[in-house]
């Protein structure tokens, strides 16, 4: 693998091929592993579709492996979706100050007698 003379020491310039084509393009150093991953499986998956659809183009085959891919992030969003999680926090928080406001109420009123 060649670093290019206009690339930062943060950045290499990677080449990948998925199905037919080539891409060259620059990463981040840390990143590299995970473009070769994911470029690993989208050929494993288009090998997959491409097994079971003998009458169809390279192009469609990549749209279903598009949509794949598409489905199982927005999977992967929803599990780690913390909205819920933060509503339940604020739902909480509310009830403690709620709790607290009325204690603070009830000794004022208690030092008062």
């Amino acid at each position: 693998m060649k670093i290019m003379a206009e690339q930062t020491p943060s950045t290499i310039t990677i080449t990948l091929q998925l199905g037919d084509h080539t891409m060259r393009f620059p990463v981040a150093w840390n990143e590299e592993k995970y473009y070769r991953d994911a470029a690993a499986h989208l050929n494993k998956r288009f090998q997959y579709y491409s097994s079971g659809m003998k009458n169809k183009s390279a192009e469609q085959i990549w749209v279903y492996v598009a949509l794949e891919a598409a489905v199982n992030l927005q999977r992967e969003d929803a599990r780690y979706d913390i909205q819920p999680v933060m509503q339940r926090i604020n739902t909480i928080n509310q009830t403690i100050l709620s709790a607290l406001a009325n204690a603070d109420s009830a000794s004022n009123t208690n030092e008062q007698l």
